[in-house]
């Protein structure tokens, strides 16, 4: 059996996994879910978030003091009823003969008892610097295994969000599946960059709605 840590998924690994491919952009889709309207606690929550940030250079910040400054009280803020936020999330998922598995900086998901049960959106934070490398790969595999453990833990999983940071830069990609294929097909729709330093409302905007979304429980049979 292959095993692809997600660090090591790229465009060479990827077919290995499964058939993606990439929609041509459409703001439309992400303006719709930035339009949701914020409550007056998050909105007070995030005017205190943005004077720490409007005069602090984050390119300079290392990753782990910007997600604890910028990206986690944000996914923090985004959470409802069981949906929790959650760092560090390590995750691995079988399909067919290749396993990927690996680490994620952070999700939103399902919780049980303040346990991490079912990924709805990963996280997964740019490496800068000299060791810094393309996010994408790495958070397509992220897309794949949290679409996989929806699957396996009983909700159907034909759509599954994930976002890649760069200092306080925020991307979201949408990935919708096909199961029915010999390797699963997923279907990716990228958004454009938000800054969270002039644009933190639209991304909490973005994570509210993928929460309500994604984790809203399947009716009742």
């Amino acid at each position: 059996m292959k095993s692809y840590v997600f660090k090591e998924i790229n465009a060479v690994t990827l077919p290995d996994v499964a058939v993606v491919r990439h929609e041509p952009m459409q703001p439309g889709v992400w303006d719709d879910l930035a339009r949701r309207e914020l409550g007056e606690r998050d909105r007070l929550a995030l005017g205190l978030l943005v004077d720490k940030l409007l005069n602090y250079k984050t390119v300079r910040a290392n990753e782990a003091t910007l997600w604890a400054r910028a990206i986690y009280p944000l996914l923090v803020l985004a959470e409802r009823d069981d949906i929790r936020a959650f760092s560090l999330v390590t995750l691995a998922a079988t399909f067919d003969d290749v396993e990927i598995h690996g680490e994620v900086d952070g999700a939103l998901a399902s919780s049980i008892d303040e346990d991490l049960s079912l990924p709805f959106l990963v996280v997964v934070e740019a490496k800068r610097g000299i060791s810094g490398t393309d996010p994408m790969g790495q958070l397509l595999g992220a897309m794949l295994c949290a679409a996989r453990l929806n699957e396996q833990g009983g909700k159907e999983a034909h759509e599954i969000y994930g976002c890649y940071t760069v200092a306080d830069l925020w991307t979201f990609l949408r990935g919708r599946f096909d199961w029915s294929q010999p390797k699963p097909v997923m279907t990716v729709l990228s958004s454009r960059e938000y800054m969270e330093r002039v644009e933190a409302p639209a991304i909490l905007a973005i994570l509210e709605s993928i929460v309500a979304k994604v984790g809203t429980p399947p009716p009742l049979t």
